[in-house]
């Protein structure tokens, strides 16, 4: 569930604008190309066994576990890491500031 919430987080800090469960606001930062289409599909995939984890009463496995922690991880660096170190570059402000 903390890797869900992290990514509830960064997407707020992206685009406040965005309503909803996870899911559609990740599919919205697609559509506005700040996620790629692989990492979309990812997080659809990943969000499934993110919400199979918060609702149900089985422990989740460690594989899938190792997928969302992936998954957040590819995420931040995405929308945080890598533009951040471009805007360095250029002198910019960076993301999240």
């Amino acid at each position: 569930m903390m890797y869900r919430k992290a990514l509830d987080v960064a997407v707020k800090k992206i685009d406040p604008s965005l309503s909803g469960t996870l899911g559609p606001k990740l599919k919205a930062l697609h559509k506005q190309g700040k996620l790629t289409t692989d990492i979309a599909e990812w997080a659809d995939h990943v969000r499934a066994l993110g919400n199979e984890a918060a609702h149900d009463d089985t422990p989740i496995e460690r594989d899938d576990l190792t997928d969302l922690r992936g998954l957040t991880d590819m995420v931040l660096r995405y929308l945080f890491s890598l533009p951040n170190l471009i805007r360095k570059r250029r002198g910019e402000p960076l993301l999240g500031d």
